[in-house]
């Protein structure tokens, strides 16, 4: 299956990311912030990166910002509940601006996550 990268700033929905793609075989790794996911995506290579858009210090526009200009190929699948002065769909939009290939508005289910990384996985296979 795929090697995939999640990453939030909150362990728990890591956590529950992780269970929910391990249990379809896929090979997890968790990063809590964007700077790690950067220098994780520097060292190996994932398929595809799941990545909240509200984090501190780089957030996930940031990230997916750069990770585009890396040349990062990875599925890029941004996720965000907003916060009260930033609404979900401004920083989801934002990070499609920047490349992001899929968006969802927490809360989702493993269900619709899990038939986003399917069809992106499949637009990968040659």
């Amino acid at each position: 299956m795929a090697r995939i990268l999640v990453v939030d700033d909150m362990p728990a929905v890591t956590a529950l990311l992780r269970v929910a793609l391990e249990d379809q075989g896929h090979d997890v790794v968790e990063a809590n912030d964007g700077l790690v996911c950067l220098d994780l995506v520097k060292r190996q290579d994932f398929d595809a990166i799941v990545l909240d858009m509200m984090m501190p210090g780089i957030d996930g526009i940031e990230t997916v910002r750069r990770l585009r200009a890396s040349g990062c190929g990875a599925a890029l699948i941004a996720m965000s509940a907003g916060a009260e002065d930033f609404p979900a769909s401004i920083s989801l939009k934002m990070s499609e601006m920047h490349g992001a290939d899929r968006l969802l508005f927490k809360p989702f289910d493993n269900e619709e996550l899990l038939a986003v990384i399917d069809e992106l996985l499949a637009r990968r296979q040659y």
